[in-house]
Order: C-alpha cells, then structure tokens, then sequence
C-alpha cells in the first residue's frame, strides 16, 4: 500500500500539481475551477495529503514486520497473514484522522514559481495540516528508530552474524530516518513558527515543503535500490551479449527463502 500511496502521489504531482505551478500559460484553463467551489481540486488535494499520512502508517508497519521477522522467525508468517487485513484497513483509513478537516474547507489557490499551488481556508482552526502531518511522520520516525535498534542489536547477537544486513539495515534506517526529519522539521515549523508563516517567509516554506515531501515520497524507494543488490541488479543489470556493443537484459536471481532478504524488505501489504 505504501508504493499504491507514492505512485498515487508521484502522478498528481507531475500530471496535476508541478504542471500548473510551473507552466503559467496553464493556470488560465484551470483557474476556474477556482472561483467557486468545486470537488475536483479539493479530491486532488485532500488525497495526496491522505496518501501522505498513509505513508507514515505504512513505514511504522515496515519497521514492525522487519523486526518481528527477526524476533519471531518461526510464527513470522503466520502472524502476519492474520495481521495484513487489519494492517490494509488502518492504513487506508487512519489519515482521515489528519484530513478530516480539509474535506469540510474550502480549497483556494495562491501565486507561486510563476503558476499556482493549492492550499485550504481551515473550517476549524486549530485542526491544522501541518500540526497532524507532524505527529504522524514523527511518530512513524520514533517506530523506525526503535525497531530498528531492537531489529540490529538482534541481529549483531545472532550466533553467525550477517554483517551484510547489518550495514544494509543501518543504511537503510539512516537514509528513511533523514526523510522523515526533515519532513517533521518542516511542518513543526509551520505549527510552532509564526515567522515561517508570514508573508515574507511564505513561499520559502512552502517551496521547502514540497521539496521534502519529495525526498520523503521517493526515499523508500531510493534506498531499497541502493541497498539490495537483487533489486538493483533486476532494474539496472545490462549484460553485453556480444563484442559489436549489442546489450541485453538479464533477470537476476532472486533466492526463494533469503534470510537477509526477509529481514531486511519484506512489506506484506
């Protein structure tokens, strides 16, 4: 769910959102839909923050099943073929807890980089984005510290020690970790810095808000690719069949029960 959720994400921003920012001759067919209220921008933007919030849901169901297939390797499948219902369902409907709020407020739109972005008039004021968005990414970075330290120090005890997977999983908790910082510090600025909300410093923000929700929409995927030489070696292997230059694809083999595999990416969602 969680890729559902970035792929999601990765489309309204490129077909949708960076289109009519930064292609102004746009923003005159589009700004219509603006003058009076209308489903369709409000469906965009309440969604993409939905698909936020549900990945920081997803990452703290990560770092549990990382964990839990270290701690209890034996009852690992069995307790998470009961748990992925309940798993699917939290994940899909938890981030209304954080934008309830904008489904019930008007969305308008306001200058930036030459086209427009999207933000909402709240309709209860204390209820903002930025204040959810931030206890939900912390959270998720408190879980992905913890389980992780709990995960490696399991692993750094186990009687034949796999250095590998521990580099791999200290890679991997530094890299999501940093991604889930500096989206946290962004939007406890926005709750806690009046500064950072006035109109000098307001396209700043918002410009570095969108640049860290970038970070945090591709960084699962990033590091997954730089740290698993399976993955890696299936999306970028070329092999030269021939000496006239000629390449083809090759698939690299994927081991059927890799314990290292399992502990490290294993997303049953």
């Amino acid at each position: 769910m969680e890729s559902m959720a970035s792929s999601y994400l990765l489309l309204a921003d490129i077909f949708y959102v960076r289109l009519f920012m930064y292609i102004p001759p746009l923003c005159a067919i589009i700004m219509p839909l603006f003058f009076n209220p209308s489903f369709i921008p409000k469906l965009v933007y309440a969604t993409m923050n939905h698909c936020r919030f549900a990945k920081s849901i997803a990452q703290i169901f990560l770092v549990l099943n990382r964990m839990s297939c270290v701690l209890v390797p034996t009852d690992y499948e069995s307790l998470w073929r009961k748990l992925i219902p309940i798993v699917r369902f939290l994940t899909a409907f938890l981030p209304f807890c954080g934008t309830w709020n904008i489904w019930i407020s008007r969305i308008y739109v306001f200058p930036v980089g030459g086209g427009f972005a999207m933000d909402y008039i709240k309709n209860v004021e204390w209820a903002a984005l930025s204040l959810f968005q931030s206890i939900f990414v912390l959270t998720a970075l408190f879980f992905t510290i913890l389980c992780t330290s709990i995960t490696l120090y399991k692993l750094i005890f186990l009687p034949d020690r796999m250095i590998s997977a521990e580099k791999s999983l200290c890679f991997t908790s530094i890299f999501i970790s940093g991604c889930f910082l500096i989206v946290g510090a962004t939007q406890v600025a926005f709750v806690t810095c009046s500064v950072c909300r006035s109109f000098e410093y307001l396209y700043f923000m918002y410009m570095l808000s969108y640049y860290t929700f970038d970070a945090f929409n591709v960084g699962t995927a990033v590091v997954m690719i730089l740290s698993n030489k399976q993955i890696r070696n299936s999306v970028f292997y070329w092999n030269l069949a021939n000496g006239n230059g000629t390449a083809s694809v090759s698939s690299a083999p994927v081991p059927v029960d890799s314990r290292v595999d399992n502990t490290l990416f294993v997303q049953r969602t």
